[in-house]
């Protein structure tokens, strides 16, 4: 009997296990390209299909995502998205939630690999673009990426144009006469956070203003992490007029710190968030803020899966950009007076 493994196949033909299991079970379309190559890999190596399946061909129909933070209102939006297209699709999902954990995100992704899932969604900040490129270059395994761009042409990217969108609040802000803005970031690691305050300096730069350093504090991107940073900027002297935040949470976190310190929103401080969570349309007052398609993001996500897995994908620019308008509520206003 042959001592050629599944995996033997799927390195040699340059494919993914689960395409492979495809192939020999018949369990879904595969790009007739891709089948013959796998076919001829079968064939050059004379692998046998074992009679009873083994414990790696578990992950026929599965697909594996992994998120930074179920507790960010901003995520499940995704999930319910990508949930709901893999069942049109006759795809069960295995969610991962890593907690904002470089470590965590590894380790979920090699063991949604060591599942024999047919694809991956990544939607998490911290781990290393690199390491994802080697994730799947090393395993073939299919990825679609949200929220992050890789540059690579075999790798799918569902982005929005993070340092655009500061840029366009960043504007909004100037064109109310505001000319002391901060900007709350996210841990200096997530490359959103770099793309945003890229955006905020270019509009600055335009009228000859700049970010001030101890105005772009870096903290945890959640509700504490919001009212911390925003805090330090308080007990300064000098206090900015408006204030842009990595996400909604931390805005939300940062409103919770201007009303403590006595200061009223948006008569003091102006206040822009982004990713366009429920929440903000309710919060006190509505939260000014850059709008995600997150359920569609994660639907499109599971199309754009299938087609790799499929061998149907054909690389483009190696991403798709989604709109993101700027929802301006009553968190904004024109600056009346400055802050001292």
């Amino acid at each position: 009997m042959s001592t050629t493994k599944l995996l033997d196949v799927a390195r040699y033909a340059g494919v993914s296990p689960a395409t492979v299991s495809r192939v020999l079970n018949k369990t879904a379309h595969v790009n007739e390209n891709t089948r013959q190559r796998v076919l001829a890999a079968i064939a050059k190596l004379g692998y046998e299909q074992p009679t009873i399946p083994q414990p790696q061909q578990a992950g026929h129909g599965s697909i594996g995502l992994v998120i930074t933070d179920i507790l960010n209102p901003f995520f499940p939006e995704i999930v319910r998205g990508v949930e709901d297209a893999a069942g049109i699709n006759g795809l069960a999902m295995l969610l991962c939630n890593t907690s904002e954990d470089p470590q965590r995100e590894t380790q979920a992704l090699h063991a949604l690999v060591k599942r024999d899932v047919d694809g991956i969604i990544v939607c998490a900040s911290r781990i290393a673009n690199n390491d994802l490129i080697s994730l799947h270059e090393n395993n073939k395994m299919p990825l679609v990426v949200i929220n992050r761009q890789l540059n690579h042409p075999d790798i799918p990217c569902i982005i929005v144009d993070f340092e655009d969108a500061a840029y366009r609040s960043t504007q909004h802000l100037l064109s109310l006469n505001h000319t002391r803005i901060a900007y709350l970031a996210g841990s200096g690691a997530i490359t959103p956070s770099q793309a945003r305050q890229r955006g905020i300096e270019k509009a600055l730069t335009e009228v000859n203003l700049r970010l001030r350093p101890e105005w772009c504090p870096v903290s945890f991107p959640n509700v504490e992490g919001g009212f911390q940073a925003m805090s330090s900027i308080l007990a300064q002297e000098e206090l900015p007029t408006s204030v842009i935040a990595y996400n909604d949470i931390m805005a939300l976190g940062a409103l919770h710190a201007i009303r403590k310190h006595g200061l009223r929103i948006p008569d003091d401080i102006s206040l822009i968030g982004c990713d366009g969570i429920a929440m903000a349309a309710h919060s006190n007052p509505p939260l000014t803020t850059i709008n995600q398609p997150k359920y569609r993001m994660g639907q499109l996500a599971i199309e754009t899966l299938r087609q790799v897995i499929e061998g149907n994908y054909t690389p483009n620019s190696g991403y798709t950009l989604m709109e993101s308008p700027l929802l301006v509520r009553e968190s904004t206003a024109r600056a009346l007076h400055s802050l001292s």
